[in-house]
């Protein structure tokens, strides 16, 4: 396994990691009984095969996600993991910050690696107030590090002018061969701030990984699954390489991610699945299948149009009707 730093001074961590939001999200249908079973041997496979970065978030799965990783991680030594969570964007003041990330520590266990906030703050809510939160995280002792979640350039750049103390060292985005657009302005952007990509849905659901047919609520939902999933050229180039290199689709989608620089959290239900995602960190993509991978993904810089446009107009939802909503859904 090979490491890297998050941003400027942040915590060593595996050039992949593993996301959680599977662990326990109904959109995903991962609430059985064997999820603690199962989520106890993605760990067992992680940590055997060096990978150490965990990403987890408040909303996923109501908390449960936070709970099932955090009795994973302590069963098998808190001190062998980075761990990540997200406190959820419509934590808009200070104080709700705050309020949030004892929560996460106290599902946990005990004090989280690297706090997030999940999504920029609705309106009319300055941001600032947000990035004091997350500093004041930090200074009291409730978090090692804080970052950012999908954060377009332009709300990116009013972050930083509000941190005063303590800096972000990362920014999680959603980025993949299915979806590039975060290279138009924002990639260059984050590398000139020394900020970290984490790569959220590096495998577009799976259709990365050759998953021709959604089966969830989460895959039937995303327009980019649907997409890409359909998309022969790019799943003809995708095999071409994989058995060139004798990898699996997967491990080429993420070598290709840790090529550019990000770090990819791929999730999983079948804890099988952990083993080839670490070996992909070893895998070296010559110039020629980079090449190829760059131009037949090519038409998904701009294809998606502002990646951002979403979670900007949650800005205009309320975040008490945010809250509620997920509330009431049990979460993510």
């Amino acid at each position: 396994m090979r490491y890297t730093t998050l941003g400027k001074g942040g915590p060593r961590v595996s050039v992949v990691g593993l996301g959680f939001w599977q662990a326990g999200s109904r959109l995903w249908g991962s609430r059985d009984g064997s999820l603690r079973r199962r989520v106890g041997e993605a760990l067992e496979s992680a940590s055997s095969h060096g990978i150490n970065f965990l990403d987890t978030a408040e909303v996923y799965g109501g908390g449960l996600s936070e709970e099932v990783l955090g009795d994973a991680v302590r069963a098998l030594g808190r001190e062998g993991f980075v761990v990540a969570s997200k406190v959820a964007g419509y934590r808009a003041t200070g104080g709700s910050i705050i309020r949030g990330v004892e929560g996460v520590n106290r599902r946990l266990g005990f004090k989280v690696d690297l706090i997030q906030l999940h999504w920029p703050p609705p309106h009319p809510w300055p941001l600032c107030w947000s990035i004091r939160g997350l500093e004041e995280a930090v200074l009291r002792g409730l978090a090692g590090y804080y970052g950012l979640s999908n954060f377009p350039r332009d709300l990116l750049e009013e972050a930083l002018q509000c941190s005063r103390r303590v800096e972000p060292v990362s920014n999680q985005i959603q980025y993949s061969l299915a979806f590039r657009a975060p290279e138009v302005d924002l990639i260059p952007y984050m590398r000139e701030r020394g900020l970290a990509l984490i790569a959220w849905s590096p495998l577009a659901k799976g259709a990365l990984a050759g998953v021709r047919k959604a089966s969830t609520a989460a895959q039937r939902g995303d327009s980019v699954f649907r997409v890409v999933s359909a998309d022969e050229e790019l799943q003809k180039v995708l095999e071409d390489v994989a058995v060139r290199s004798g990898a699996s689709k997967a491990q080429v989608a993420l070598a290709w991610l840790i090529f550019k620089g990000a770090i990819p959290i791929p999730g999983f239900r079948d804890p099988r699945r952990v083993e080839e995602y670490a070996r992909a960190a070893d895998l070296v993509l010559s110039e020629g299948d980079i090449r190829l991978l760059d131009e037949v993904s090519a038409k998904y810089v701009h294809m998606w149009g502002g990646w951002h446009r979403g979670f900007k107009v949650m800005r205009f939802v309320p975040g008490l009707v945010q809250r509620l909503v997920l509330t009431a859904i049990g979460g993510l």
